[in-house]
Protein backbone atom coordinates (compact mmCIF):
# COMPACT_ATOMS: atom_id res chain seq x y z
CA UNK A 1 0.00 0.00 0.00
CA UNK A 2 2.62 2.23 1.00
CA UNK A 3 4.43 1.95 -2.44
CA UNK A 4 1.24 2.27 -4.36
CA UNK A 5 0.48 5.45 -2.67
CA UNK A 6 3.92 7.05 -3.69
CA UNK A 7 3.49 5.82 -7.34
CA UNK A 8 -0.25 8.03 -7.17
CA UNK A 9 1.97 10.83 -5.41
CA UNK A 10 4.21 10.49 -8.44
CA UNK A 11 1.59 10.45 -10.73
CA UNK A 12 -0.28 13.31 -9.81
CA UNK A 13 3.43 15.56 -9.18
CA UNK A 14 3.98 14.54 -12.96
CA UNK A 15 0.73 14.43 -14.47
CA UNK A 16 0.44 16.98 -17.48
CA UNK A 17 -3.14 17.46 -15.69
CA UNK A 18 -1.64 19.13 -12.39
CA UNK A 19 -0.02 22.27 -14.08
CA UNK A 20 -3.73 23.25 -15.10
CA UNK A 21 -5.20 22.37 -11.59
CA UNK A 22 -2.67 24.61 -9.75
CA UNK A 23 -3.76 27.24 -12.69
CA UNK A 24 -7.23 27.06 -12.52
CA UNK A 25 -6.50 27.49 -8.57
CA UNK A 26 -4.22 30.36 -9.33
CA UNK A 27 -6.98 31.49 -11.39
CA UNK A 28 -9.69 31.13 -9.15
CA UNK A 29 -8.31 33.00 -6.33
CA UNK A 30 -6.99 35.72 -8.66
CA UNK A 31 -10.83 36.10 -9.47
CA UNK A 32 -12.01 36.06 -5.99
CA UNK A 33 -9.49 39.26 -4.62
CA UNK A 34 -10.40 40.86 -7.66
CA UNK A 35 -13.95 40.29 -6.57
CA UNK A 36 -13.44 41.31 -3.41
CA UNK A 37 -11.03 44.41 -4.62
CA UNK A 38 -14.10 45.37 -6.70
CA UNK A 39 -16.57 44.93 -3.45
CA UNK A 40 -14.61 47.20 -1.48
CA UNK A 41 -14.59 50.28 -4.31
CA UNK A 42 -18.05 49.64 -4.74
CA UNK A 43 -18.93 50.58 -1.06
CA UNK A 44 -16.44 53.01 -0.85
CA UNK A 45 -18.30 54.77 -3.47
CA UNK A 46 -21.26 54.36 -2.17
CA UNK A 47 -20.20 56.12 1.46
CA UNK A 48 -22.71 58.87 2.20
CA UNK A 49 -20.76 62.03 4.14
CA UNK A 50 -22.78 64.89 6.33
CA UNK A 51 -20.67 67.93 5.51
CA UNK A 52 -21.04 70.72 8.43
CA UNK A 53 -21.44 73.93 6.77
CA UNK A 54 -22.14 77.68 7.85
CA UNK A 55 -26.14 79.67 7.30
CA UNK A 56 -24.53 83.06 6.65
CA UNK A 57 -27.37 84.23 3.93
CA UNK A 58 -24.85 86.59 2.16
CA UNK A 59 -21.87 84.55 1.77
CA UNK A 60 -21.12 84.38 -1.79
CA UNK A 61 -18.94 84.04 -3.80
CA UNK A 62 -17.90 81.24 -1.23
CA UNK A 63 -21.75 80.12 -0.47
CA UNK A 64 -25.03 81.16 0.30
CA UNK A 65 -27.49 79.64 2.73
CA UNK A 66 -31.29 81.29 1.65
CA UNK A 67 -35.15 79.73 1.26
CA UNK A 68 -33.57 76.46 2.84
CA UNK A 69 -31.12 75.38 0.07
CA UNK A 70 -27.31 75.76 0.23
CA UNK A 71 -25.17 76.73 -2.52
CA UNK A 72 -22.40 78.69 -3.76
CA UNK A 73 -18.98 78.27 -4.74
CA UNK A 74 -17.60 75.77 -2.23
CA UNK A 75 -20.74 73.46 -2.73
CA UNK A 76 -20.40 73.38 -6.21
CA UNK A 77 -16.20 72.33 -5.88
CA UNK A 78 -17.18 69.42 -3.09
CA UNK A 79 -20.41 68.65 -5.24
CA UNK A 80 -17.94 67.98 -8.57
CA UNK A 81 -15.39 65.95 -5.68
CA UNK A 82 -18.22 63.92 -4.56
CA UNK A 83 -19.95 62.93 -8.02
CA UNK A 84 -16.44 62.14 -9.20
CA UNK A 85 -15.31 59.73 -6.09
CA UNK A 86 -19.10 58.20 -6.27
CA UNK A 87 -19.78 59.83 -3.04
CA UNK A 88 -23.03 61.29 -1.54
CA UNK A 89 -23.09 64.54 0.30
CA UNK A 90 -25.42 65.77 2.69
CA UNK A 91 -25.08 69.51 3.46
CA UNK A 92 -25.73 70.42 7.59
CA UNK A 93 -26.02 74.28 7.54
CA UNK A 94 -25.86 75.81 11.32
CA UNK A 95 -24.97 78.45 12.84
CA UNK A 96 -21.27 79.29 12.87
CA UNK A 97 -20.27 77.95 16.75
CA UNK A 98 -22.67 75.33 16.68
CA UNK A 99 -21.35 73.85 13.63
CA UNK A 100 -17.81 73.75 15.25
CA UNK A 101 -18.86 72.26 17.93
CA UNK A 102 -20.79 69.26 16.09
CA UNK A 103 -17.63 68.70 14.20
CA UNK A 104 -15.29 68.32 17.58
CA UNK A 105 -18.20 66.20 18.93
CA UNK A 106 -17.92 64.13 15.84
CA UNK A 107 -21.82 64.84 15.06
CA UNK A 108 -20.67 65.72 11.45
CA UNK A 109 -18.54 63.59 9.16
CA UNK A 110 -16.80 66.49 7.19
CA UNK A 111 -16.36 70.96 7.62
CA UNK A 112 -16.16 73.44 5.15
CA UNK A 113 -14.93 76.26 5.99
CA UNK A 114 -12.51 75.35 8.24
CA UNK A 115 -8.78 76.54 8.48
CA UNK A 116 -5.95 74.96 11.13
CA UNK A 117 -5.94 78.21 12.71
CA UNK A 118 -9.77 78.45 13.64
CA UNK A 119 -10.76 77.11 17.47
CA UNK A 120 -7.68 76.01 18.65
CA UNK A 121 -8.91 76.15 21.52
CA UNK A 122 -12.17 74.08 20.78
CA UNK A 123 -10.22 71.28 18.67
CA UNK A 124 -7.11 70.98 21.31
CA UNK A 125 -6.55 67.16 21.32
CA UNK A 126 -8.18 66.17 17.82
CA UNK A 127 -6.06 65.05 15.18
CA UNK A 128 -7.66 66.71 11.95
CA UNK A 129 -6.75 66.43 8.27
CA UNK A 130 -7.02 69.53 6.28
CA UNK A 131 -7.06 70.10 2.36
CA UNK A 132 -6.85 73.89 1.34
CA UNK A 133 -9.89 74.97 -0.69
CA UNK A 134 -10.58 78.83 -1.71
CA UNK A 135 -8.23 81.26 -0.77
CA UNK A 136 -9.30 84.56 1.35
CA UNK A 137 -8.30 88.03 2.84
CA UNK A 138 -10.22 89.00 6.46
CA UNK A 139 -9.68 92.60 6.86
CA UNK A 140 -11.18 95.49 8.33
CA UNK A 141 -13.52 97.86 5.68
CA UNK A 142 -14.24 101.50 6.99
CA UNK A 143 -15.88 104.24 4.69
CA UNK A 144 -13.40 106.06 2.17
CA UNK A 145 -12.96 109.13 3.60
CA UNK A 146 -11.50 106.80 6.89
CA UNK A 147 -9.30 104.89 4.90
CA UNK A 148 -5.54 105.16 5.82
CA UNK A 149 -6.22 106.67 9.02
CA UNK A 150 -4.67 103.64 11.00
CA UNK A 151 -5.80 101.33 13.75
CA UNK A 152 -6.32 104.21 16.58
CA UNK A 153 -8.89 105.32 15.18
CA UNK A 154 -10.98 102.00 15.41
CA UNK A 155 -12.41 102.03 18.64
CA UNK A 156 -15.72 100.00 18.08
CA UNK A 157 -15.11 97.08 15.15
CA UNK A 158 -18.20 95.77 14.12
CA UNK A 159 -17.86 91.06 12.79
CA UNK A 160 -19.90 89.02 11.52
CA UNK A 161 -21.70 86.58 14.71
CA UNK A 162 -19.42 84.11 15.31
CA UNK A 163 -16.52 85.14 13.78
CA UNK A 164 -12.83 85.91 15.86
CA UNK A 165 -11.07 89.07 14.67
CA UNK A 166 -7.80 87.14 15.36
CA UNK A 167 -5.23 90.30 14.23
CA UNK A 168 -7.05 92.47 16.97
CA UNK A 169 -7.46 89.77 19.75
CA UNK A 170 -4.27 92.15 22.27
CA UNK A 171 -6.47 95.16 21.49
CA UNK A 172 -9.71 93.83 22.39
CA UNK A 173 -8.40 92.31 25.11
CA UNK A 174 -6.85 95.20 26.66
CA UNK A 175 -9.84 97.40 26.38
CA UNK A 176 -8.38 99.64 23.95
CA UNK A 177 -11.23 98.00 21.01
CA UNK A 178 -14.72 96.43 21.80
CA UNK A 179 -16.67 94.39 19.41
CA UNK A 180 -20.15 94.35 17.95
CA UNK A 181 -21.74 91.47 16.29
CA UNK A 182 -24.22 91.43 13.65
CA UNK A 183 -26.38 88.30 12.50
CA UNK A 184 -26.22 89.26 8.70
CA UNK A 185 -23.56 91.25 6.86
CA UNK A 186 -26.15 93.72 5.46
CA UNK A 187 -26.70 94.85 8.76
CA UNK A 188 -23.23 94.77 9.43
CA UNK A 189 -22.85 97.38 6.28
CA UNK A 190 -25.27 99.11 7.30
CA UNK A 191 -23.93 99.48 11.03
CA UNK A 192 -20.86 100.84 8.92
CA UNK A 193 -22.30 103.29 7.00
CA UNK A 194 -24.34 104.69 9.49
CA UNK A 195 -21.09 105.18 11.84
CA UNK A 196 -22.31 102.44 15.00
CA UNK A 197 -18.91 101.08 14.14
CA UNK A 198 -15.54 102.28 13.22
CA UNK A 199 -14.98 99.38 10.94
CA UNK A 200 -16.35 96.09 10.08
CA UNK A 201 -13.84 93.01 9.97
CA UNK A 202 -15.04 90.44 7.43
CA UNK A 203 -14.10 88.49 4.31
CA UNK A 204 -13.46 91.43 2.05
CA UNK A 205 -14.37 89.14 -1.59
CA UNK A 206 -17.65 88.70 -0.24
CA UNK A 207 -17.93 92.13 0.80
CA UNK A 208 -16.87 93.61 -2.81
CA UNK A 209 -19.21 90.38 -4.33
CA UNK A 210 -22.38 91.84 -2.18
CA UNK A 211 -22.04 95.44 -3.28
CA UNK A 212 -21.35 94.83 -6.96
CA UNK A 213 -23.30 91.63 -7.91
CA UNK A 214 -26.32 92.10 -4.84
CA UNK A 215 -26.31 95.80 -4.74
CA UNK A 216 -25.07 96.86 -8.19
CA UNK A 217 -23.53 99.42 -6.87
CA UNK A 218 -20.67 100.64 -9.63
CA UNK A 219 -18.55 101.97 -6.71
CA UNK A 220 -19.39 100.20 -2.71
CA UNK A 221 -19.69 103.01 -0.16
CA UNK A 222 -17.16 100.70 1.87
CA UNK A 223 -13.55 100.04 1.09
CA UNK A 224 -10.89 97.05 2.50
CA UNK A 225 -7.83 98.89 4.22
CA UNK A 226 -5.29 96.89 3.51
CA UNK A 227 -2.66 99.00 5.93
CA UNK A 228 -4.64 97.61 9.10
CA UNK A 229 -4.11 94.31 9.94
CA UNK A 230 -5.20 91.29 7.93
CA UNK A 231 -5.37 87.84 7.60
CA UNK A 232 -5.00 85.59 4.52
CA UNK A 233 -5.01 82.24 3.69
CA UNK A 234 -7.00 79.31 2.65
CA UNK A 235 -10.59 78.21 3.41
CA UNK A 236 -9.97 74.46 3.84
CA UNK A 237 -12.16 71.08 3.76
CA UNK A 238 -11.42 69.21 7.19
CA UNK A 239 -12.06 66.33 9.05
CA UNK A 240 -10.72 64.15 12.03
CA UNK A 241 -13.38 61.37 11.29
CA UNK A 242 -12.49 60.35 7.99
CA UNK A 243 -8.97 61.96 6.97
CA UNK A 244 -8.49 59.92 3.98
CA UNK A 245 -11.38 61.48 2.00
CA UNK A 246 -9.57 64.75 2.82
CA UNK A 247 -6.59 63.25 1.60
CA UNK A 248 -8.75 62.35 -1.61
CA UNK A 249 -10.47 65.67 -1.95
CA UNK A 250 -6.78 67.23 -1.59
CA UNK A 251 -5.27 65.54 -4.52
CA UNK A 252 -8.52 66.23 -6.61
CA UNK A 253 -7.53 69.71 -6.07
CA UNK A 254 -4.43 69.35 -7.31
CA UNK A 255 -5.60 67.47 -10.40
CA UNK A 256 -8.68 69.50 -12.04
CA UNK A 257 -7.20 72.81 -12.13
CA UNK A 258 -8.97 73.34 -15.04
CA UNK A 259 -12.20 72.35 -13.49
CA UNK A 260 -11.90 74.33 -10.15
CA UNK A 261 -11.17 77.75 -12.77
CA UNK A 262 -13.85 77.58 -14.95
CA UNK A 263 -15.87 77.21 -11.47
CA UNK A 264 -14.06 79.91 -10.15
CA UNK A 265 -15.24 81.81 -13.14
CA UNK A 266 -18.62 81.19 -12.98
CA UNK A 267 -18.75 83.17 -9.52
CA UNK A 268 -16.03 85.98 -10.72
CA UNK A 269 -13.94 84.83 -7.47
CA UNK A 270 -10.43 86.57 -8.56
Amino acid sequence: MACLDAGRVQDLRFSPNAGSAVMRTKTSLAAALLMLALASVSLAQGQRYTVGVEDYENFLPYSQYKGGVYSGLGRDILDAFAKQRGYQFDYKVYPLKRRDSLFVAGAVDLAFPDNPNWVTVLKKGLKVAYAPMLEFTDGVLVRPQHKGQGVDRIRTLGIPLGFTPYPYQQLISSGAMRLEESIQYDRLYDKLIRGRVDGAYMNTRIAMHYWTHVEHYAEAPVVFDPDLPNASGHWFLSSHKHPRVVEEFNVFMKSNKALIDELKARYQFQ
